[in-house]
């Protein structure tokens, strides 16, 4: 038997095999099947690319905010007849300040705000808390935070570091222990706790240099400005 099946057509001329059509419709099959293989691939890995990009955004996000918070953080002081320290807080995982909110979500003038570093699922995540700011109530043990929001979260380590080179402390500490001065920048490192690799580009924010409120009057107690910043025996003596 020369062919298992020979297809004729309206004239009689002779047309494919049976077997022919069969290993045709096989390739047409197997490169279906490799297109589809590669578009799944094409699709997976463009899934991955967006969640990537999303998670950097979101974590560009979060740092934009901390940043403006950092560098707008306020020069209060404990007493304004006397002042003996700033209100300023700084360790590894959590941080304290006063700031001045931004228009259209300031209501009270002043406001505390905490920068704190918890444990979640995966990773740690970076909270923002505030609570109004009271001159009379100076004690950040006893302050009731609200309006929480998480700025930065994941399979991260996050932690915070402090220094002021124009003022001697030019190497960077876990924790301020300067109660007289302020922090001239603070850094924030955002690690990959599974590679072991910076997330991100370090952020070093610098403070603004700013006056206090005292300094409206040049002879006001707690005016630091002629003193870099540094709260000074003489003027916690006025």
């Amino acid at each position: 038997m020369k062919r298992l099946l020979q297809v004729r057509g309206p004239s009689g001329e002779s047309g494919f095999t049976l077997l022919e059509i069969l290993v045709g419709l096989t390739i047409s099959s197997l490169i279906m099947v490799s297109l589809s293989l590669a578009l799944t691939g094409i699709n997976k890995g463009y899934d991955t690319t967006t969640a990537v990009i999303e998670r950097q955004s979101t974590i560009a996000t979060g740092l934009h905010v901390a940043a403006g918070d950092i560098a707008r953080i306020e020069r209060a002081v404990d007493k304004i007849e006397a002042p003996a320290r700033f209100l300023f807080s700084g360790r590894p995982g959590d941080m304290i300040f006063v700031l001045a909110e931004r228009p259209g979500n300031n209501q009270d003038g002043l406001y505390w705000v905490r920068y704190q570093v918890r444990d979640a699922e995966r990773g740690q995540e970076l909270i923002r808390m505030r609570a109004p700011f009271n001159q009379a109530e100076t004690d950040m043990t006893a302050i009731a935070w609200s309006d929480e929001v998480a700025l930065v979260q994941g399979n991260l380590a996050i932690g915070f570091a402090y220094r002021a080179p124009q003022s001697g402390i030019r190497a960077w500490g876990g924790t301020w222990a300067a109660p007289n001065m302020l922090p001239e920048q603070i850094k924030i490192e955002l690690t990959d706790i599974a590679t072991g690799r910076l997330r991100v580009p370090v952020l070093v924010v610098p403070l603004k240099v700013a006056a206090e409120a005292a300094c409206a009057a040049p002879d006001a107690a707690g005016c630091t400005t002629q003193n870099s910043g540094v709260l000074t025996a003489a003027e916690t003596a006025r």
